[in-house]
């Protein structure tokens, strides 16, 4: 059986609790580290470090680990869940069909992506099918709140967590729910407000119209200037010629 193992180290019920059934199904095959990892991708040192109870193995670490002793994995992800949730602190749970607005709704987000042992935003896209369904930026944007979360980010967020069927449809209506109360008349005035920045900053970069006198034949042409103070040169007697704008730029 190899050395004896370390005692656990002192830490959380939960991951006390999950450091103890790693070992109970190590045990219960009779096999060393060393030969466990001969069934998996990992090395003994790393299946050792996920029942030491030092830390929170990660989720690809514990499935193999469980199936390499013949142990169920759901089993073994249940434990890791409630290890995440301890390890994430105390936090008010939030039901979805409680939510009425975007604040709510948010909460019950996070209440669910803690339920789902909040893992990380690589693993969250991967669960929701891969394709950039739930980018590192939005997701970032969400949790810090810099965000309202669209309706297919939403459902997207609740399939990664574990969420479906039925269940899913509660998600849809939570979220339109809170996009009932939501100011759209006042985003829309938003919107525009910005778009009239946007144009009025484009136009002062544009070019007007301006006379130009030549200062050796003294003709005047119409030019097209950026700068009222811009010189250019006749072309019927290649003189240097001063254009005077007809108005000032906007």
């Amino acid at each position: 059986m190899g050395r004896s193992e370390k005692p656990i180290a002192s830490t959380g019920k939960a991951r006390h609790a999950l450091a103890l059934w790693l070992r109970a199904q190590r045990e219960s095959v009779g096999l060393t580290y060393e030969r466990l990892a001969a069934r998996t991708i990992f090395s003994p040192d790393t299946l050792r470090r996920a029942a030491s109870g030092q830390q929170i193995p990660k989720l690809s670490v514990l499935k193999a680990f469980a199936e390499a002793c013949g142990a169920d994995p759901q089993a073994a992800e249940g434990l890791w869940r409630a290890a995440r949730r301890e390890l994430g602190g105390s936090h008010v749970e939030i039901h979805v069909a409680y939510t009425t607005d975007f604040s709510g709704l948010h909460g019950a987000m996070v209440s669910l992506y803690r339920q789902a042992g909040s893992p990380s935003y690589r693993e969250l896209n991967r669960q929701a099918g891969g394709n950039g369904r739930l980018p590192k930026s939005t997701l970032s944007r969400f949790f810090s709140k810099k965000a309202t979360p669209a309706r297919a980010f939403t459902l997207a967020f609740a399939e990664a967590c574990g969420v479906r069927g039925e269940r899913l449809e509660h998600w849809d209506m939570a979220w339109q729910r809170a996009a009932g109360k939501y100011d759209w008349e006042k985003r829309e005035k938003a919107r525009q407000r910005e778009r009239a920045k946007r144009i009025r900053r484009k136009r002062e970069r544009i070019k007007f119209s301006a006379f130009a006198r030549c200062a050796g034949c003294h003709r005047h042409e119409l030019v097209t200037v950026e700068e009222p103070s811009e010189v250019f040169w006749c072309d019927h007697c290649v003189s240097a010629k001063i254009p005077r704008p007809l108005r000032p730029p906007r």
